[in-house]
C-alpha cells in the first residue's frame, strides 16, 4: 500500500534541484509523471519516467528523472528502490539542496539525506558538531627557513572525511609566508587525525579552515644533540645518530668550534656503524683536523672530547677505524663443540663507571656462562674468569645476563652450550 502524497509541493521540490532540467521532451514526461503520482496512478507514472529517462538530453534531465523515480518508489512503499534511485541521481550530480520532500510524504527527506550524506560536504553552519583537530605531528620546519628565521601565518582549507582524515581533493593552501612551507604543511595535514563533523548524530564530510602561526624553533643545544646521538649509537640506531649530528651542525644552532669538532667525530662513528667507511674516514679526518687546530690555538676543550679524539686518533693510527663504534661484546667462543656457534643478537647499553672513564682505564673482561636452547643466559652459570679490574665485574655480569643470543646448533637442532664472552670497556 502506497504512502500518502501532497501534490501541491511537487513544484517546490523540483524547483530546488540544482541546475534547471531541460525543457524538452524529457521535462514534459517528468511533468506528466508528477501529475500521475499525485493522482495515485503509479504504474503510468513509472512509464512516463521511463520515457523521460530515454529522452533525456542533458545530465540534469537524467538527475531530475532519478529524483522523481526515487519519490515514486517511496510513495508506493519501497524504501530500497527509493534509495537506489536517489543514489543514481547523486552519482550523476552531487545534489545537496533538495528540500520539501517530507511535505510529499513523511520520512522521505530523511531517506534522501541519508543517501546524500556521503556525497555532501557540510560547511560549519550546517554542522551540529564541527570537525576538530585531535592529533598529529608537528610541522617539520624547513632548514633553510629556520636558518633565515622566516615565519608568519599560514591558512589552509580541507575536507575532513567521516574517518577524520584529510581528503586529497579539496585541500588547498590559501596563504603561506614562503612556498617552502607548502610541502611540510601538506605532510602535517595528511598525517593528522581529526574528530569528524556530525549532523543529527551522523558522521559527515565537512569543510574546515585552519590557520597556523609559523615561528622558527629556538636554537637547540648542540652538545645535548651530540650526546643524544651517542646514546642512539649505543642503541644501534645509526640513522637517528646521523640526524642528530646534522641538527647539531646546522648553523641555526650556533655550534661552537669545539661542538662542531665533537659533532663531526660522532658523525664519523655513525657512518662507520652503517658500513659507510669512506664517509666515516672523511668525517674523522675533518674532525681530527679541527681538533688539532683548536688545541694548537690553545683552546681549552672538554675532557670527554679529548678522550674521544685521542681514541679515534690512536685507533686510526693502528689501522682500525672501530674505536668508539665497535660493539663492546666480542664474538663468543664455545667451550666444547657445536656445528653452529651462538651469535649475539642484543644486549643493553654498558654503564661505564665515570671514574674509570675519566682515568682512561679500560680493558676486556671475559665471562663464562651457559646458554639454554632459546639463546638465553642461565643466571647461576655466569662467572668472571678474567678481568683487568674488579670495578668492571658487576657491570659485565649485568649486561651478559641481559644479552640475547641466537642459540647454538648441533645437527640442526638448538642446543645448550657454555660460552666465554669477552666484554671490552674502551677508555674514551
Amino acid at each position: 500500500m502506497g504512502r500518502r502524497t501532497h501534490l501541491l509541493v511537487f513544484a517546490l521540490v523540483l524547483f530546488v534541484v540544482p541546475g534547471a532540467a531541460g525543457q524538452g521532451r524529457s521535462a514534459e514526461s517528468v511533468r506528466a509523471a508528477r501529475a500521475l503520482i499525485g493522482s495515485g496512478q503509479f504504474a503510468k507514472a513509472d512509464t512516463a519516467l521511463h520515457e523521460a529517462l530515454e529522452s533525456a538530453l542533458y545530465l540534469m534531465d537524467s538527475v531530475n528523472v532519478f529524483v522523481w523515480r526515487g519519490i515514486l518508489e517511496y510513495v508506493r512503499g519501497s524504501d530500497s528502490l527509493a534509495r537506489t534511485n536517489f543514489r543514481s541521481a547523486l552519482q550523476l550530480r552531487q545534489i545537496v539542496a533538495v528540500r520539501g520532500l517530507d511535505e510529499i510524504s513523511p520520512g522521505l527527506q530523511d531517506v534522501f539525506d541519508a543517501e546524500a550524506r556521503p556525497f555532501r560536504i557540510f560547511v560549519a553552519s550546517d554542522l551540529d558538531e564541527p570537525a576538530a583537530w585531535r592529533a598529529g605531528p608537528k610541522l617539520v620546519y624547513p632548514a633553510e627557513l629556520r636558518r633565515r628565521r622566516v615565519g608568519g601565518h599560514a591558512l589552509v582549507t580541507a575536507v575532513i572525511d567521516t574517518l577524520g582524515r584529510v581528503e586529497e581533493r579539496g585541500f588547498e593552501i590559501l596563504e603561506s609566508p614562503d612556498s617552502a612551507f607548502n610541502a611540510p604543511l601538506r605532510q602535517m595535514m595528511f598525517a593528522a587525525q581529526f574528530t569528524p563533523g556530525r549532523v543529527k548524530g551522523h558522521l559527515v564530510r565537512s569543510a574546515v579552515s585552519l590557520g597556523f602561526t609559523l615561528n622558527p624553533p629556538a636554537p637547540a643545544n648542540p652538545t645535548t644533540l651530540i650526546g643524544a646521538a651517542r646514546e642512539q649509537l649505543r642503541a644501534h640506531r645509526a640513522d637517528s645518530a646521523l640526524a642528530l649530528t646534522a641538527d647539531a651542525l646546522d648553523s641555526a644552532n650556533n655550534a661552537t668550534p669545539g661542538e662542531r669538532v665533537y659533532a663531526v667525530l660522532v658523525q664519523g662513528i655513525a657512518w662507520h656503524a652503517k658500513g659507510r667507511d669512506s664517509l666515516a674516514a672523511r668525517s674523522f679526518e675533518e674532525g681530527l683536523a679541527g681538533y688539532h687546530d683548536l688545541t694548537a690555538r690553545g683552546v681549552d676543550l672538554a675532557p670527554f672530547l679529548k678522550r674521544l679524539a685521542d681514541s679515534i686518533r690512536i685507533s686510526r693510527h693502528r689501522g682500525r677505524t672501530t674505536a668508539g663504534v665497535a660493539s663492546p661484546f666480542g664474538a663468543p667462543s664455545v667451550v666444547g663443540a657445536a656445528d653452529e656457534p651462538p651469535a649475539l643478537i642484543s644486549y643493553p647499553p654498558i654503564r661505564y663507571a665515570a671514574e674509570m672513564q675519566a682515568l682512561r682505564i679500560g680493558g676486556t673482561v671475559i665471562v663464562e656462562a651457559t646458554l639454554d636452547t632459546t639463546g638465553r643466559v642461565l643466571p647461576p652459570t655466569v662467572k668472571v674468569v678474567q678481568s683487568p679490574n674488579p670495578v668492571f665485574d658487576a657491570e659485565t655480569k649485568r649486561v651478559v645476563l641481559a644479552a640475547v643470543y641466537r642459540p647454538a646448533r648441533i645437527g640442526g637442532r638448538p642446543t645448550r652450550v657454555t660460552i666465554r664472552q669477552p666484554v671490552t670497556f674502551a677508555a674514551y
